[in-house]
């Protein structure tokens, strides 16, 4: 991603996710477990109110990193594949789960966690929502989107089903809400727009053109691969499936957030638009995390494992 339009972009995420202090050592479910909050009194949902925002950002951005370096793996081990000259059947499930790992990290550098609580997670909360606020909160073990409100301290909690349609479901309410958002920074009108239809373009390639509502394409077409044996990916391989050498080609900078990969709805073949708008997804989220990194002064306990992993890629 540009670093003009990550400068912009600072605005929005900075006061959401950023802190200074490296020495980030609690993920969100180890603070949930760990209880240093109020419970807000809000039947039948969950509420809490955060007594150290940092605290929580800490928690956010050392997740974010977690997710960031799964992406950055995902995609040095999707390099590496070199079996075939054509896009694989094994190289879409990579490309996949590296978008995947990275719309996650996107989400919590954006003050929303993503997050599957458990019975033990439940159970505690739903204790201290008992014996704190009277009531017993509507909590199912679930995934959740557990999103921070940087004005009010206060933190919801919103129930999903799924791990993966409801993931992109999330992201896509994102980047539908930065389409929007970046118009409102302070820059040119022209440097705004671009910026914005930056955001509309990856919206419709999540969609695939609004075919899918979710934003769950990407999903979508790892189920084919995976459970319908999509034509083209297995062997032997159709004319119309694009070479993985020339694919590769256009996101060689990936480890410098240096991505241009156009509008990918204009891609003609489906597993081209596939792969760039999976590879805009990862990009958006490394770009994200080493902008992150150029905030702080020292690397410390939350950036160095991503910074290691991304020049240890580099120099193989």
């Amino acid at each position: 991603m540009k670093q003009v339009d990550l400068d912009l972009l600072r605005a929005i995420w900075v006061p959401l996710s950023y802190v200074a202090d490296e020495n980030c050592t609690q993920s969100m479910k180890v603070w949930l477990s760990d209880g240093n909050y109020y419970i807000n009194n809000a039947p039948p949902d969950l509420s809490l109110f955060c007594l150290d925002k940092d605290e929580l950002k800490k928690c956010l951005s050392l997740d974010a990193f977690r997710f960031s370096s799964h992406a950055a793996q995902t995609v040095h081990e999707l390099e590496k594949t070199t079996a075939y000259e054509k896009l694989t059947s094994w190289r879409i499930i990579q490309a996949y789960y590296a978008a995947y790992f990275s719309a996650h990290a996107v989400l919590r550098f954006f003050g929303k966690s993503f997050s599957h609580l458990e019975q033990g997670h439940v159970d505690f909360l739903s204790g201290r929502c008992k014996s704190e606020a009277g009531y017993t909160p509507n909590l199912p073990s679930s995934y959740y989107l557990v999103e921070s409100n940087p004005i009010t301290h206060n933190v919801s909690f919103l129930k999903q089903r799924e791990s993966h349609k409801d993931l992109w479901k999330c992201f896509l309410g994102l980047i539908i809400d930065l389409e929007t958002q970046v118009l409102t920074l302070r820059a040119s009108k022209e440097r705004l727009q671009e910026l914005s239809a930056h955001f509309l373009d990856l919206k419709e390639s999540l969609t695939n053109r609004g075919q899918f509502s979710s934003g769950s394409w990407l999903s979508n077409i790892r189920n084919e691969v995976n459970y319908k044996s999509l034509e083209g990916v297995w062997f032997p391989f159709s004319k119309a499936t694009p070479s993985f050498g020339n694919l590769l080609g256009k996101v060689r900078g990936w480890r410098g957030g240096e991505v241009d990969l156009g509008r990918p709805t204009l891609q003609g073949n489906e597993l081209e638009r596939f792969f760039t708008t999976a590879f805009s997804v990862v990009d958006f989220g490394i770009s994200l995390s080493l902008d992150y990194k150029r905030l702080t002064e020292k690397e410390g306990r939350r950036s160095a494992g991503f910074s290691r992993l991304v020049k240890l890629t580099a120099a193989a």
